[in-house]
């Protein structure tokens, strides 16, 4: 627990210094105000992201205590507007989903957009050319042709804060399988010949 909080300190602690010193090179006038400003926008919303996905987990914690829900909801247009959002970030990226007919999930659209957008975000990071999804007999995969991910880090994979793939510290994938198993999902990661693929069934 004491190493999640060094680590947590450390990831929101980076951020704030390059805007801190963003802002006082614009104030001694050493830089551009609005490439300084760009700069400030972007470590911004990288730390709002941080906050929410650290207040989102929080919220899990408190959520499983609970009785589960019974909604059910259509995840393919929450599929499909997570896809809009990403292509954006990766124009060059192939983006494919295959489904067919209403797919039908346990959970509400804020868990599954939560889900969906943090798979995503990991997956447009990795990716070469290819992310694929597949809603089949109650099973979605998400794929993408990028590296192997090493054996070490998979037994680890979905622990928060856990030092992973490049070093990076993050909630999301922690966030993923919380939310799942609220919704009594599980989730698997596997290395394929080429690329990798997280199975949710």
């Amino acid at each position: 627990k004491n190493q999640m909080y060094q680590n947590i300190s450390h990831d929101f602690k980076t951020p704030i210094t390059v805007i801190k010193s963003h802002i006082e090179a614009i104030e001694d006038g050493i830089m551009d105000p609005k490439v300084g400003g760009a700069i400030i926008k972007e470590q911004t919303d990288k730390l709002e992201q941080k906050v929410h996905s650290l207040l989102y987990l929080n919220k899990l914690t408190y959520l499983k205590d609970l009785e589960k829900s019974d909604e059910k909801i259509n995840i393919r247009p929450i599929v499909e507007s997570s896809v809009e959002k990403f292509k954006i970030q990766r124009p060059e990226v192939d983006f494919i989903v295959n489904a067919s007919g209403k797919m039908i999930f346990n959970g509400t659209h804020d868990m599954w957009e939560a889900i969906i957008d943090n798979l995503l975000n990991n997956f447009v990071r990795y990716a070469l050319k290819e992310i694929k999804i597949t809603i089949k007999n109650n099973k979605i995969t998400f794929y993408n042709d990028g590296p192997h991910i090493d054996t070490n880090i998979l037994n680890n994979i979905f622990t928060p804060y856990k030092k992973g793939i490049k070093g990076q510290f993050g909630l999301g994938l922690s966030i993923v399988k919380k939310t799942l198993n609220l919704l009594g999902y599980e989730i698997n990661v596997k290395n394929e010949k080429k690329g990798v693929s997280f199975i949710i069934k």
